[in-house]
């Protein structure tokens, strides 16, 4: 009976030492790739005036999905913006000098009635887009890269001016890729608000 009994706790051994060696191993690999996630993305087909590459960012109260946008330089890009928040929302691609002057621009319609965002003028050398949304709204728009973008020494965003959201959080950094998805420089820290603009 002893000799049953011993022969039974063997396999389950086996198969204890079996499941901790499977989970050491996925655990080692999850981590390798952990690691290495927020460096790549994977690989691009760039887009072009005739086929542009789809790119959604999804607005919400008040922030973005993605928490960072990946760009070609001199793609063309079809850009869906969907906006899933209750409010009105802007999605503003440009250098954080463009962020800064919309910011300014917008700061004037501070207590206007609720209704679309007005024209504002565009800021000098600007060479980004701007695309508004309503709730529930989905704007469909084509735009070609800057090439010159990536050389932008305080780097590019998409961010909101509506009076308010900018301060909110409602900015993510623009990372600029290769068409491997290999960075051609690091995602720029989100600026902090200033409050009042």
């Amino acid at each position: 009976m002893t000799g049953h009994h011993g022969a039974m706790h063997r396999p389950g051994r086996a198969r204890l030492l079996l499941a901790l060696t499977v989970a050491l191993t996925l655990g080692a690999l999850l981590s390798a790739c952990g690691d290495q996630a927020p460096e790549t993305t994977p690989r691009i087909t760039p887009g072009t005036p005739s086929a542009p590459r789809e790119v959604n960012i999804v607005e919400r109260d008040y922030g973005y999905v993605p928490p960072v946008v990946d760009l070609v330089p001199g793609e063309t890009v079809l850009l869906h913006i969907i906006n899933g928040g209750l409010e009105t929302h802007e999605a503003v691609f440009g250098s954080l000098d463009a962020q800064l002057a919309y910011e300014t621009a917008e700061a004037a319609t501070v207590g206007s009635p609720p209704g679309p965002t007005p024209a504002i003028a565009t800021p000098v050398g600007f060479d980004g887009i701007r695309v508004v949304a309503g709730s529930g709204q989905r704007v469909d728009l084509v735009w070609t890269v800057p090439e010159s973008a990536p050389t932008a020494s305080s780097g590019w965003f998409v961010g909101c001016h509506i009076p308010g959201h900018w301060e909110k959080g409602m900015v993510v950094p623009i990372r600029f890729v290769d068409a491997n998805g290999q960075p051609l420089g690091t995602a720029p820290p989100i600026p902090l608000p200033s409050p009042g603009g």
